[in-house]
């Protein structure tokens, strides 16, 4: 029987804090390396419709080093050590290319081979005036405006604008990242006027410190907001630290976005999308 994706979005959420998997900065090679994948998360993915999306990662294009056609051979490595597929499951994977104020021109990523279950999406870190905002879509008028088919790291729109241009052109969802970093929109734009315009909030960062992430949660589930998670990777190592899980198939960024509006989706730990088998 297929489980309920609500209903283990619910139970892994109560116990991400219980365990505090939203300290991944702090845990250790040993530690990550004995973690499991929840019983309940495991049916999930083996029996459920279910994508995995990488929401948050940054190339040369702006302050990373990971090289997008290096990503395809990273990750066949991590299938061989049981992340994301085995012998009884395999679970579609879509990689969010988000670079700083850039956005890659899709047929740029679609061009770098890769094997089947693996889906490369373009879109951008926004570095707003008032701190950095994750921009999943590409509207003409929002990459003209901010110059995005543009590598660059001085774009710096007024971030409640910004917010409002999104949701006035109803094309792409724009989500706070990495509260409550110093870069972060919601150190200047605290409390619940500024959360009556979000959608969702990051609230598991691969790069942010546990105390932040768990501020980033309370937040949330302060202002009934959906959580995303990211790797926030700007080497490959660090890649797939966390990833948002989607109830259904992820194939464009116009799915994406669907997704983050109507759809049901939930955090998790990197190490939850290694499979044992039993």
């Amino acid at each position: 029987m297929q489980p309920s994706f609500a209903a283990v979005r619910e139970r892994y959420l109560e116990e991400l804090l219980i365990h505090e998997w939203y300290d991944v900065r702090t845990l250790g090679k040993k530690q990550r390396q004995d973690m499991t994948s929840p019983p309940y998360l495991m049916e999930l993915l083996r029996y459920g419709q279910v994508t995995a999306v990488e929401m948050h990662s940054h190339t040369p294009r702006s302050d990373g080093r990971i090289e997008p056609e290096r990503i395809g051979a990273w990750t066949h490595a991590l299938y061989r050590k049981g992340y994301f597929r085995s012998a009884s499951l395999s679970v579609p994977l879509v990689v969010m290319v988000t670079d700083h104020d850039y956005i890659y021109a899709a047929q740029d990523l679609q061009a770098i081979p890769y094997e089947e279950g693996l889906t490369f999406l373009p879109s951008t870190e926004v570095s707003t005036a008032h701190g950095h905002v994750l921009y999943y879509g590409s509207h003409p008028e929002i990459v003209r405006e901010l110059d995005l088919a543009q590598q660059q790291l001085s774009v710096k729109p007024d971030g409640p604008a910004f917010f409002a241009m999104v949701q006035a052109l109803g094309d792409g969802v724009a989500i706070p990242a990495h509260p409550y970093r110093e870069t972060s929109i919601l150190r200047t734009l605290p409390g619940a006027d500024f959360a009556s315009k979000l959608i969702a909030v990051e609230i598991l960062n691969g790069k942010t410190p546990a105390d932040q992430n768990r501020a980033a949660i309370d937040y949330a589930r302060q202002h009934g907001l959906r959580g995303v998670g990211g790797s926030d990777a700007h080497q490959m190592s660090s890649l797939y630290s966390y990833v948002t899980l989607f109830d259904g198939p992820i194939h464009t960024v116009d799915d994406l976005v669907l997704a983050l509006r109507q759809g049901d989706y939930f955090p998790v730990h990197g190490e939850h999308l290694r499979v044992t088998e039993e």
